[in-house]
């Protein structure tokens, strides 16, 4: 499996997390499980699938929750949606700094990221959209 780190996770959301200029945007946050258990840190990332919401944005998921703010919020619309998971694999690395790190691997189904199956309808106003996510 390809291994990846937290914070390559974190970097990637947040350069998505930038979407579309313009006003109109919302507040997206909720939960993210898998197998019944909260996702505990990864990333998760909504894509535009149609022209009317017009832009990407994402969020880091700590211990099971995540969060858009309206800042950096989405446009109403419907958004593919890729959730990626750094699951811990018992093993450490030194970072250049010389920092000891655990080192992570994707700990979901290409389901779930890669080849992504999940969808989210985002409407004006607070949304709430919560993931539970069967093995």
């Amino acid at each position: 499996m390809r291994k990846v780190t937290g914070i390559a996770l974190a970097l990637t959301c947040l350069a998505l997390s930038g979407g579309c200029g313009g006003g109109d945007k919302v507040e997206v946050e909720g939960t993210v499980s898998y197998d019944g258990k909260p996702v505990q840190a990864g990333a998760i990332a909504f894509l535009s699938s149609d022209a009317k919401s017009g832009g990407s944005g994402g969020a880091p998921i700590i211990d099971g929750k995540y969060h858009v703010p309206v800042k950096e919020g989405l446009k109403p619309g419907t958004y593919k949606v890729e959730i990626h998971w750094a699951k811990p694999t018992g093993k450490k690395f030194k970072s250049e700094s010389g920092d000891t790190l655990d080192m992570t691997e994707e700990g979901l189904p290409e389901k779930y990221n890669l080849k992504s199956e999940l969808k989210a309808e985002v409407k004006p106003g607070p949304n709430p959209v919560d993931f539970h996510l069967p093995k």
